[in-house]
């Protein structure tokens, strides 16, 4: 359901949509002139909302208002149910999985590895190819 407005808001609001074929055709300075005046210009592009001009001082009021952090006051009773919620998703989550090898002993097996830059390459061929490849099809074809 539609709030009801009342008709100098509705006009108001309706003043504040500004086509940018307005922009295109030496319109900006009017328009920026209202921004000062009124407040908030609203830019449309083939009747969708581009971008909002608004005043220095409404920008600057807002960056103001970002800045300065909000602190929600919490009772005592919001603040257990937080901890306990906080608790019971962690009871949920399994701890990570250990490395089962250090690197130290794998690199001692097989060696250092050197980096070549005809591997590299190919190996970034591969990767490419492997992002392109389309998989969407495939599923039916390599199930067992």
């Amino acid at each position: 359901m539609l709030p009801n407005y009342d008709v100098p808001t509705a006009a108001k609001m309706m003043r504040a949509f500004v086509p940018i074929s307005v922009l295109n055709k030496g319109g900006a300075g009017r328009v920026i002139e209202e921004v000062k005046r009124d407040g908030i210009r609203v830019i449309v592009k083939n009747n969708a909302p581009e971008c909002v001009m608004i005043s220095v001082e409404e920008y600057d009021n807002f960056v103001k208002e970002a800045s300065i952090p909000k602190i929600i006051p919490q009772t005592k009773e919001q603040e257990e149910k937080r901890k306990a919620f906080i608790q019971k998703i962690r009871q949920n989550v399994p701890p990570p999985i250990p490395a089962s090898r250090k690197l130290a002993d794998v690199i001692k097996e097989i060696g250092p590895i050197y980096k070549d830059d005809k591997s590299a390459d190919e190996a970034q061929r591969m990767l490419r190819d492997l992002r392109n490849l389309d998989l969407r099809n495939t599923y039916d074809t390599l199930r067992c």
